[in-house]
């Protein structure tokens, strides 16, 4: 069993791989010789002298997200008990006022006004945990979806390693389409999570970036349109997608709702039902 001070604080590692990821792949890309930032993709660090240091970078990045990914999940189920104990005690005030009160009319006025807050309440607080959890399945294959980019190297092309022949293996085919598969997934979790209008409108521009830089970068290598911005486009659509999910779950950890969560849990474990 993890100690309750360690569960608390599991929403971090999407912050923390949000942070390490941002910071990493800025400085690589800043150094190393001959790799353009705005052309080159963040995988193909991976390549070249060093290219060690990023397989480490998106093999913990990876690990950090599975972390806040489990921290999600169980946030999600302290709000489902939240959720049950409100109803339960919005249901008993009822049954309490209804029967102290013998006005036929102010009862009816009651049973219904009741009835609607506890529908709204249940509809309110169902959908938070329902989307988190989601989220939660989301994040975790990003992470594992980092991981097995860590393990199974891209090909060499549009331009990196300098000097280097463009490669098509099998290895780095399976590389791609994991890639996509990330990409997708955090779209989706970074539209599950937070504010909803704006939720949406960050995973819309994950898409838009997302989808141009995998045109480009296909023109980029068939000489079509060479030397592109594709690897800048993937840059935006990954610390995008990372800073808001790390950035909303590090708020769970100290939110008033977290709080309200973790007390209700320990009064249901510990009998307080």
């Amino acid at each position: 069993m993890i100690p309750e001070r360690v569960a608390r604080l599991l929403p971090l590692g999407c912050a923390v791989a949000a942070v390490q990821m941002i910071v990493f792949v800025t400085a690589a890309g800043w150094l190393r010789p001959g790799y353009d930032s705005s052309r080159n993709w963040v995988s193909q660090l991976s390549l070249g002298p060093h290219g060690w240091l990023n397989n480490i970078n998106l093999a913990l990045c990876g690990l950090w997200l599975l972390a806040g990914a489990a921290g999600l999940r169980r946030t999600s189920n302290t709000a489902t008990l939240v959720s049950q104990r409100r109803t339960s005690n919005t249901a008993a005030d009822a049954s309490q006022r209804r029967t102290s009160n013998t006005a036929a009319d102010a009862s009816q006025r009651r049973t219904s006004n009741t009835a609607a807050l506890v529908t709204q309440r249940r509809t309110s607080n169902a959908a938070m945990p329902k989307n988190q959890r989601r989220a939660s399945n989301l994040v975790a294959w990003c992470g594992v979806s980092l991981v097995a980019l860590a393990v199974l190297p891209t090909d060499a092309g549009i331009g990196y390693p300098p000097g280097t022949e463009a490669t098509h293996t099998t290895i780095g085919l399976v590389h791609q389409l994991v890639a996509i598969t990330l990409g997708l997934a955090g779209i989706g979790a970074a539209a599950l999570l937070g504010r909803r209008a704006v939720a949406y409108a960050i995973a819309g521009i994950m898409t838009v970036t997302f989808v141009a830089a995998s045109v480009l970068v296909l023109l980029d290598a068939a000489d079509v349109l060479p030397g592109n911005p594709s690897g800048l486009l993937e840059r935006v659509a990954l610390f995008l997608g990372l800073g808001w999910i790390g950035w909303v779950t590090a708020r769970e950890v100290s939110s008033p709702a977290k709080k309200e969560a973790e007390t209700v849990t320990r009064e249901w474990v510990g009998g307080g039902r």
